[in-house]
């Protein structure tokens, strides 16, 4: 039998889902497997895509099957799949809108079959894709992400924590340090959108260069004065706000060791 379509095994709200709204990945959906046959066809339904079956033996005709279920049941449904006599060699699985490590699918590639996984990233307007695993699943999503005109970046196998750790860096931390510069320029006696213009215009400033090129570790007033004069502002600091002194001063140490590590390989 040819194995052309897309299988699709999914539970749990779909509604979100970036990657099944898409219309070069319904386009080629064709079976698409639930926790019950009702329930199958009404996510067909839904889609606009496929046709709702009943087993998983149903997904025989599918080349490659995206798995797209809640994290707390990836385990069960890869176990289900591992006993439902699928000849998993010629089948390609892909655990699809999860931070779930493509390890989870270990159990189907030790019986032959090729996985990877692909997670959304929060990039604003432009959706973003990355997929990680075997290459040919991996490079088999991308072409049908690049019909779909969005953009699909590759990574190397086994990095996805390093994905994770990069986004979290870019996306989480720099709010509670934007929010206590916030507070700290409150407490200088600016507010308003004076203050917020300021914030904006250093923040903007400081990417502009990252991107650049331009500064490896800091600019600004770090960059404009003398360690004379960091250290007269780090004796106020502690006696005013210690745990911000202590929190910069860690936050610096940071900075120094990871450009420190970018130089090293660089050399």
């Amino acid at each position: 039998m040819k194995k052309l379509s897309i299988g699709l095994v999914i539970e749990g709200n779909s509604s979100s889902s970036t990657l099944l709204r898409l219309p070069a990945i319904t386009a080629e959906l064709g079976p698409v497997k639930s926790s019950s046959l009702p329930v199958a066809r009404r996510f067909s339904n839904f889609l606009k895509g496929g046709d709702g079956v009943a087993g998983y033996s149903d997904l025989a005709s599918a080349r490659t099957i995206l798995i797209r279920v809640p994290d707390s049941a990836i385990i069960r449904v890869v176990s289900e799949i591992c006993g439902a006599g699928l000849a998993l060699p010629e089948h390609s699985f892909v655990l699809c809108e999860t931070w779930s490590p493509t390890e989870k699918l270990d159990p189907l590639r030790r019986l032959g079959a090729a996985t990877a996984s692909l997670v959304a990233l929060p990039t604003g307007s432009e959706k973003t894709f990355a997929l990680e695993g075997d290459l040919a699943v991996v490079r088999q999503m991308r072409r049908l992400l690049d019909k779909a005109h969005v953009r699909a970046l590759e990574l190397r196998p086994g990095s996805k924590h390093l994905l994770f750790a990069a986004t979290t860096l870019c996306s989480a931390f720099p709010i509670p340090l934007l929010l206590a510069a916030q507070q700290l320029l409150r407490e200088s006696g600016l507010s308003g959108n004076q203050l917020l213009a300021l914030i904006e215009n250093l923040s903007d400033e400081m990417l502009a260069g990252f991107l650049k090129g331009a500064r490896s570790t800091w600019g600004g007033a770090l960059a404009d004065s003398l360690k004379t004069t960091h250290g007269d502002h780090w004796d106020q600091l502690d006696a005013t706000h210690p745990e911000t002194a202590a929190a910069l001063r860690k936050m610096l140490q940071l900075s120094e060791g990871a450009t420190l590590r970018t130089r090293v390989q660089s050399a």
